[in-house]
């Protein structure tokens, strides 16, 4: 491998080290996926651009792209809801198109991928797979066959660094909906102590025994409580 390659390796591992477990801003994670893509499609030297690709309730959308082109494929695939970034994704496995003029899956997409861009190879590395959200991170060329072995292996790479910053990213979302849940409970523990004498623990136990006979989560029933006795102000 070359030193250069080594160098940019290290200096993302070091970025990576700094995003695991810190408290992490959108713009922090925006900026380190922007160097991540870049990264990616200079230590490949056959790769023209790249993208990562996120697909959260059906709606796909383009995280990071090093030129409009790679957004464009994007879009393209939305429009199809086939394509090899979707299909990596999803299936959560590398998929590699190496000529798009002779690859026969996914004809409408590869068709409408011939005519509006230059891209004749790429190889798609799946990110993480959730409920209602997943991802891949995508080499483009404008060359066939250009992403031998070594190539993919370096594009592993940077997908598990990519995949690490987006799990920080996701936590940091969970974090501060677990403190408003939290404190969303709190309110209306307070308006059930206020209100029938309780103590903290009597209160939670009230909702809880409700949330049950009613089949609603707590917090969904502490925010109805909470928008009760506090009604949102008309202008």
């Amino acid at each position: 491998m070359a030193n250069q390659n080594r160098a940019v390796y290290r200096a993302f591992a070091s970025q990576v080290r700094q995003l695991q477990g810190v408290d992490v801003s959108d713009a922090a994670i925006d900026s380190f996926l922007s160097a991540l893509t870049a990264g990616a499609a200079a230590a490949v030297g056959t790769a023209t651009y790249a993208c990562i690709t996120v697909v959260e309730n059906g709606v796909v959308s383009s995280l990071a792209p090093t030129d409009e082109v790679a957004g464009r494929l994007d879009e393209l695939q939305a429009k199809h809801d086939v394509g090899p970034c979707l299909e990596s994704a999803w299936r959560q496995r590398v998929v590699r198109v190496d000529d798009y003029d002779t690859d026969d899956r996914w004809p409408d997409y590869i068709s409408d991928a011939r005519m509006q861009t230059p891209v004749r190879a790429s190889v798609s590395f799946p990110l993480f797979r959730e409920s209602d959200v997943m991802g891949a991170l995508t080499l483009h060329s404008v060359e066939a066959d250009a992403f031998d072995p070594d190539a993919v292996q370096i594009g592993r790479t940077f997908a598990a660094q990519a995949a690490l910053a987006m799990q920080s990213d996701t936590r940091q979302h969970q974090f501060s909906e677990a403190l408003a849940s939290r404190d969303t409970i709190g309110q209306a523990k307070g308006i059930l102590m206020e209100r029938y004498d309780l103590d903290a623990d009597q209160a939670f136990a009230m909702l809880r025994q409700v949330s049950q006979d009613t089949n609603d989560k707590i917090v969904d029933l502490a925010a109805r409580l909470v928008t009760l006795d506090h009604p949102p102000r008309t202008s």
